[in-house]
């Protein structure tokens, strides 16, 4: 078993200040050794239950994925599918009896948040609500979960969930994966490299900033890596839900489509003012989400400009997109000219050239 020692160990450790005063704690700066000594970076355990198994269902007929479960200490269980196998939106999942939960066509996991004090689950069972030529399904693992509380004491591969503290008398600034978090506590849940379902070693650095009273920097490097998905990214669709149901489709299409180049309208995030794409929330603006558009067909000669409605600042230029998944984070600036609880001028995609097909838009947390 791969072990990696995240508490109290940091290597690249760099320090900012005068070598003669280092290790000398005169009450308004400490010292890098001490900094560690006081911080921990602890990343969730995963422990296997259940290996690979394929079930075939009949419409109505439940199928007891697995029985009596110890819980104890655990924060979740969490069922991995292959996602190629829920081709359809006609599995539900419920744990102890409890009220079906409908699984997303194409979802590779289900996760059960455990209950505080809760130390058993009797069953978690998989039901097929119609007859249809997809009916068979194949679930990948169990694992049980582990939160930071108790991870380091425990066996397992590393989760997708990093947990960074510190105690130390220094104002505290955590970068984690590029999101920057600011106070002495931080956590993220991280992306786990992935194919259908087959999870990868993923590294991650994690780094301190760290200011003292009198000034003093230090910074200090956590390496560590995320193995299997101990707490899922949710995903949160802003446009083109694949999830949505006929008549909130009838209503709303929200299909895939093709901006015009010079077309301010057509990427304009306003449900009066836009084309195609609804108001963001202000909560999506002010919690500095990060956008991800699906994209296809994207043309050599791509060229976009992202500002706002009222052509009045511009927040990336020249952006180049890949099919696939593209990132655009909301900065701070973003969220006050753009939210409606801001200045309400709407975040705007505009293409100077080139073409591609814009299938959705989310975030995920």
């Amino acid at each position: 078993m791969k072990k990696i020692f995240l508490l109290f160990a940091a290597v690249g450790v760099l320090i900012a200040c005068d070598p003669v005063h280092e290790k000398i704690n005169n009450g308004s700066h400490i010292s890098v050794e001490e900094l560690i000594a006081q911080s921990s970076v602890i990343v969730d355990k995963v422990n296997q239950i259940a290996g690979k198994n394929t079930y075939t269902a009949v419409k109505g007929t439940p199928i007891a994925l697995i029985e009596g479960i110890d819980v104890t200490d655990c924060d979740g269980v969490t069922v991995y599918f292959d996602a190629n196998t829920v081709s359809d939106a006609y599995w539900t999942i419920s744990v102890d009896g409890g009220d079906p939960e409908k699984i997303l066509r194409n979802a590779g996991f289900f996760r059960y948040k455990v209950p505080d004090g809760k130390t058993s689950v009797s069953n978690i069972v998989l039901t097929h609500t119609e007859n249809t030529e997809t009916n068979t399904i194949t679930v990948n693992g169990i694992y049980k979960t582990f939160g930071a509380k108790v991870a380091p004491f425990k066996e397992g591969e590393y989760g997708n969930v990093i947990t960074c503290e510190t105690s130390a008398p220094v104002n505290a600034k955590w970068d984690i994966g590029g999101k920057e978090f600011l106070g002495n506590f931080a956590t993220k849940k991280m992306k786990v490299n992935n194919d259908n379902g087959a999870y990868y070693e993923t590294p991650y650095v994690v780094t301190l900033t760290a200011l003292c009273p009198d000034g003093t920097k230090l910074v200090a490097e956590y390496p560590v890596q995320c193995d299997k998905i101990s707490d899922p990214l949710v995903k949160y669709y802003i446009y083109g839900d694949p999830n949505r149901t006929d008549d909130e489709k009838a209503e709303d299409p929200q299909e895939p489509f093709t901006p015009g180049a010079w077309d301010a309208a057509a990427m304009r995030f306003s449900s009066t003012e836009g084309a195609h794409l609804p108001t963001i929330p202000d909560d999506v603006y002010f919690g500095l989400k990060t956008l991800i558009f699906d994209v296809s067909d994207v043309t050599a000669d791509f060229d976009l400009k992202v500002m706002n409605g009222w052509w009045s600042n511009t927040y990336y230029d020249h952006v180049k997109w890949k099919d696939g998944l593209n990132e655009l984070p909301i900065t701070q600036t973003m969220a006050n000219e753009c939210a409606k609880g801001g200045e309400g001028r709407d975040l705007d995609l505009m293409l100077y050239s080139g073409s591609m097909l814009l299938k959705t838009v989310y975030y995920e947390e």
